[in-house]
């Protein structure tokens, strides 16, 4: 489980401890919580978020909110990886 730290930080360049700034933790939230990102980015936004005291309650709102849908049955049904992947493929094959 993740929780809050109280590491020194600034949004700029991020907590110390971390290579990732606030900014591309949070650039990558929701794809964090869907489980979409690649392995090491996973890990470097998990250890962002795990101690700096700026993205835990961005974070925490989002899981609790995504949670509550999910116990509701009312979870989104696409892939937003997936939607992406297919819009690069169209824009691709378009030029």
């Amino acid at each position: 489980m993740i929780s809050p730290g109280d590491s020194g930080s600034d949004r700029m360049h991020g907590p110390r401890g971390t290579d990732i700034t606030c900014q591309e933790a949070l650039d990558r939230l929701f794809e964090f919580l869907d489980g979409e990102l690649e392995p090491e980015w996973m890990e470097r936004v998990r250890g962002h978020i795990a101690i700096c005291r700026h993205c835990w309650p961005r974070f925490d709102v989002e899981r609790v909110f995504l949670d509550h849908i999910a116990a509701r049955g009312l979870a989104p049904t696409r892939s937003r990886r997936l939607e992406r992947r297919v819009r690069e493929i169209l824009r691709n094959a378009a030029e």
